[in-house]
């Protein structure tokens, strides 16, 4: 029995360290995927006043462009109408149907799709809101996914109705967003484009000449490529407590309706702490402004735990993006419950809750993350010096792409200068990996641009368990500026598991090591474009002992869920590698080095087998009561 005991440990082990491995892959699909669309209607024969040919001469070059600048894992297709009938009254019947799918939604092919536009000829009607239809069709059923048109001109084959079809596919629920461009229109075209963005949560842009059209459809397609795409594996939580779903440590994905209570339970062992997070989406032209999320905890047999956790986020219908909430249960590992049931191994019931006077349900990710209990020494002590800059990096620095999400942030792997541009409406996600004893600092510099928009700018670091350690927000208004906005940097202290115990509350949540989160937004704005943006790095220290956590007796069960991606150029050495520790579930090469290599490689097979993947990651908030 004591020999299959310390086997079964063994092998628990193992499960935990290599799928705590898998986390440093990067994920299949960080863009999502967009279907261009494109006009090829009669009209597109006129001349271009700003270049030499015609309109389609001009739109074929601005697809060229946008598909050279395409990332290698993008997902884009490409529609045409109007281009396979005439213009001719005895064509109109079959012209509205003529909308072509030339180039399916898949991994870019670039060659293909400069093809495809290429032999596309203006001579037809304008079919929009059928090619509304077929477009969204060819797009996934779930997740985030966009359609980016281009027209010179107004739908002449109505009904149905451009906006109406708009309508239509935003009360489907379906997470859809469509950008338009109108090149060269009028006022009445500028409308009908303008509501179907509108309706869509998308963007509308005018392009007056072909120069501007070139530049418009490739920033509005790389900002389509990144939305919030929500990731996990499907739930569905109960509006009753006592038929709640079991969730294990991992991440899943359910949707919220408004004023909604979903349910879920979790079971805890003695010692153990548990992270439980919510992260609702917002399209942009959301019901409200003003969304708030909520979550409550109960204890076996119902035991009121006396904690809640609530965040607002004030501008979901301006700017769309998302929110978090957080909640950190940890009294059954210091027993300090105000509930003596609610200090006690068992079953608890997390109630999550959407506060919003609306009708629209949006997808939330749920992030469920059990801290093993720490059995022996608990690591060097805190240090509680903020990082500073040594000197202040200089360049154009190290291009990057920023994801658009937690799961699909963008790794920054060492200390320097990078530069981003982010497009109008746009929150972006960066990671840095500090291991124990390391800590960071940054800022954010926007770039001054021509005729920039007056909008919110916003940046906020996070902790691997998605707990906000600092922000900052201010207004844009086209001129340079610095976040902070006092100048001195958002900056940590070194990471110590000892942080967590006393002092002030934001030193308590540096006590994680892992991936720390770096969160850029800029405001929605009509008009297309973007913001140049620097992003100056320090990260200080190096790695010490942390904590010895009980990984044996309190292994988390693993569940499907996807990782983040690393930016592939994001290449500094200093700070590279994978984060440690059970909270964040990624194991450093001296977690998974020469003391149990044979235990590695049978846990990776076992693997393969069953399909366990990592479970990902939470951030606490402190309680409001």
């Amino acid at each position: 029995m004591i020999r299959r005991a310390a086997l079964l440990a063994v092998v628990g082990l193992a499960i935990a360290l290599t799928s705590a491995n898998a986390a440093a892959t990067p994920a299949a699909d960080p863009y999502s995927p967009v279907m261009v669309v494109l006009d090829s209607s009669g009209s597109m024969k006129a001349r271009d006043a700003g270049g030499p040919g015609t309109r389609m001469d001009a739109a074929k070059r601005a697809v060229s462009s946008m598909v050279d600048g395409l990332p290698a894992q993008a997902r884009v297709g490409l529609t045409v109408y109007g281009a396979g009938t005439g213009s001719a009254g005895s064509e109109k019947a079959a012209g509205c149907r003529d909308v072509q799918v030339v180039q399916p939604v898949g991994a870019v092919n670039k060659p293909a799709l400069k093809a495809a536009v290429n032999r596309a000829q203006a001579r037809g009607y304008t079919p929009i809101g059928q090619s509304l239809r077929t477009a969204a069709a060819q797009l996934p059923a779930e997740g985030q996914r966009s359609i980016v048109l281009v027209s010179d001109g107004e739908d002449t084959c109505a009904p149905p109705q451009p906006c109406e079809v708009a309508k239509e596919l935003h009360r489907q629920g379906i997470d859809l967003h469509v950008h338009t461009i109108g090149f060269r229109v009028g006022a009445a075209a500028r409308a009908q484009l303008a509501c179907i963005a509108q309706t869509t949560g998308g963007t509308y842009h005018d392009a007056d000449d072909a120069g501007t059209l070139t530049g418009v459809l490739g920033r509005v397609t790389e900002k389509a490529l990144r939305h919030y795409e929500p990731i996990g594996k499907p739930v569905t939580g109960t509006n009753d407590p006592t038929t709640a779903p079991l969730v294990a440590p991992g991440q899943y994905v359910d949707t919220l309706n408004s004023q909604e209570e979903r349910f879920y339970t979790v079971d805890l062992k003695d010692g153990e702490t548990l992270y439980f997070a919510g992260t609702a989406i917002f399209p942009r032209g959301n019901v409200r402004d003003v969304e708030a999320l909520d979550i409550r905890i109960t204890g076996p047999g119902g035991a009121d735990c006396n904690k809640r956790e609530r965040q607002l986020h004030t501008r979901a219908k301006a700017d769309g993006g998302s929110l978090s909430t957080v909640l950190r249960w940890d009294e059954l590992a210091d027993g300090t419950s105000q509930s003596r049931t609610c200090d006690e191994a068992g079953r608890y019931t997390l109630r999550l809750t959407r506060d919003n006077k609306g009708t629209d349900r949006v997808p939330v990710e749920l992030l469920v993350r059990v801290e093993p209990p720490v059995t022996g020494g608990k690591g060097d002590p805190e240090q509680a010096a903020r990082v500073e800059f040594a000197g202040q990096p200089a360049g154009a620095g190290l291009a990057v792409r920023g994801g658009g999400s937690f799961n699909e942030a963008t790794t920054l792997a060492g200390p320097g200068r990078y530069a981003e541009t982010v497009y109008y409406g746009e929150q972006l996600f960066y990671r840095v990996k500090l291991d124990w004893g390391q800590g960071l600092a940054y800022r954010i510099t926007y770039g001054g641009v021509p005729d920039g928009k007056t909008v919110n700018v916003a940046t906020s670091l996070f902790n691997p368990v998605r707990d906000e350690i600092d922000s900052d927000t201010t207004a844009y208004t086209g001129n340079t500026m610095t976040l902070p906005y006092n100048g001195k940097p958002i900056a940590t202290t070194r990471v110590m598991y000892l942080n967590r115990e006393g002092g002030a509350a934001d030193i308590r949540k540096m006590a994680v090591d892992g991936w720390y989160y770096i969160m850029v937004k800029l405001g929605a704005a009509d008009g297309a474009g973007g913001v140049p943006v620097k992003i100056d790095l320090a990260v200080a220290g190096t790695k010490v002992n942390g904590p010895e956590y009980n990984t044996v007796d309190s292994t988390p069960e693993a569940t499907p869920s996807e990782t983040p991606t690393s930016s592939p150029s994001s290449t500094p050495e200093n700070g590279s590698g994978t984060a440690s520790g059970p909270i964040d579930g990624r194991a450093t090469s001296d977690d998974s080095g020469s003391a149990l290599p044979w235990v590695i490689g049978g846990a990776a097979g076992l693997l393969a087998v069953t399909g366990v993947a990592i479970a990902l990651i939470l951030r606490n908030r402190r309680p409001l009561n």
